[in-house]
């Protein structure tokens, strides 16, 4: 029995109407999957696990407790970060799982390599505009 145009073209539709109802649902799960938990605070922090957090957190007084306080006063980059955290560059390039040497070099070669307060490292590039034709 052959098919009529119009049962051909119903055919299509159904098709594609599945296959968009199938894409669909795999964005939603995607997204659902990837979301934050209900109890996400949405300021764009990092919940560390507590294993993590215990083993970058020193004992003595004085030191550097991720989360907790500040290295900087401001956000640095260069010499002048490397220079300001003093005792506390092994701290921070622990928090940011690098040894002290990788992140002084880092910060030393990489104009963009920028030192947050808390001590997270960020790239701040600078775009220019492309050149207007006149």
């Amino acid at each position: 029995m052959s098919d009529t145009a119009p049962q051909q073209r119903r055919r299509n539709v159904i098709a594609v109407a599945a296959a968009v109802v199938v894409v669909a649902l795999a964005v939603v799960v995607a997204v659902w999957l990837t979301s934050d938990s209900d109890d996400d605070p949405g300021d764009g922090s990092v919940a560390v696990p507590s294993d993590a957090a215990a083993s970058s957190t020193p004992s003595a007084e004085g030191t550097f407790i991720p989360g907790q306080e500040d290295v900087l006063t401001r956000a640095m980059s260069g010499q002048d970060a490397v220079d300001a955290l003093g005792d506390r560059l092994g701290d921070v390039a622990e928090l940011n799982g690098m040894s002290a040497d990788e992140l002084r070099d880092l910060l030393l070669r990489d104009s963009s390599v920028v030192v947050t307060p808390s001590g997270r490292l960020l790239y701040d590039d600078q775009m220019t505009p492309p050149p207007t034709s006149e």
